[in-house]
């Protein structure tokens, strides 16, 4: 394989994780605004514990088990970026020997 092929590669490679890095950390902050009001709701309910009924209950558990998931969703997300800009790493330095 010719170096200027291999250099497109990796090129395309690194604006690949590059945009993907990008729309995650967009993602990431929406969703970052979207816990802070979540976590003021929830302190504004704890404060008044009659108003809590058994669907106000069984509504904050469903809220924070959907939380639970987009965190892992974005761990994963996060692992995925990471793997491909080792991968890169590992490849640039292998081509550099």
């Amino acid at each position: 394989m010719s170096e200027s092929t291999r250099l497109r590669e990796f090129e395309a490679k690194r604006s690949q994780l590059a945009s993907e890095s990008l729309e995650l950390c967009d993602d990431f902050n929406k969703f970052s605004d979207e816990c802070s009001f979540l976590c003021d709701a929830f302190a504004a309910v704890a404060r008044d514990p009659a108003c809590i009924t058994p669907e106000t209950s069984e509504g904050i558990w469903y809220v924070c088990y959907k939380l639970k998931i987009q965190i892992r969703t974005y761990r994963d997300q996060i692992d995925e970026v990471h793997q491909g800009l080792r991968a890169l790493k590992v490849n640039l330095n292998s081509e550099d020997e």
